[in-house]
């Protein structure tokens, strides 16, 4: 069994036993819940809201998902979609195991890539479009769901 019988916590030594148990498990036997996977933006690091707002809409999406999944925010403020092409092999390295397989993964980017030309976010939007498909088919490589429909990657654009 991945998980340690349960123990009445009277003794040191009990304690100790748990303590080992957790420190050499396998991160992938902890997961209990797939995760969902939030890509994005400034728009989505700050998805669980801010001192000014009350309610952000990953909280919203954290809230309906309880029990079930676990929320994973990788939102990235003033990143476009150049900046997260790089990024994916290694922000989804860990999901290619099945009992970690995302349940889903939202990809909000494009608020920083309509900056006005000459600034240093711009992305045309036919860059833009490009780096989209690139961003996708590379989710799909590093989490081997490459023709699979069991892996929803749910695109939002500005």
């Amino acid at each position: 069994s991945a998980f340690p019988p349960i123990f009445r916590v009277t003794t040191g030594t009990e304690l100790y036993c748990i303590l080992f148990w957790i420190r050499n498990c396998d991160i992938n036997t902890m997961y209990l819940r797939r995760p969902i996977i939030l890509l994005g933006d400034s728009l989505t690091q700050f998805g669980f809201g801010e001192a000014n707002v009350a309610v952000g809409w990953a909280s919203l999406l954290c809230a309906a998902y309880q029990r079930r999944s676990d929320v994973l925010n990788r939102g990235f403020s003033g990143y476009n979609t150049k900046h997260v092409l790089d990024l994916v092999p290694k922000l989804f390295a860990r999901t290619n195991h099945e009992d970690v397989m995302p349940l889903f993964c939202t990809v909000f980017l494009g608020a920083n890539d309509a900056a006005l030309p000459g600034q240093r976010q711009h992305v045309p939007v036919d860059v833009y479009a490009d780096n989209l498909a690139k961003i996708i088919s590379s989710i799909r490589e590093t989490t081997k769901t490459k023709g699979k429909d069991d892996f929803p990657i749910i695109v939002m654009t500005p």
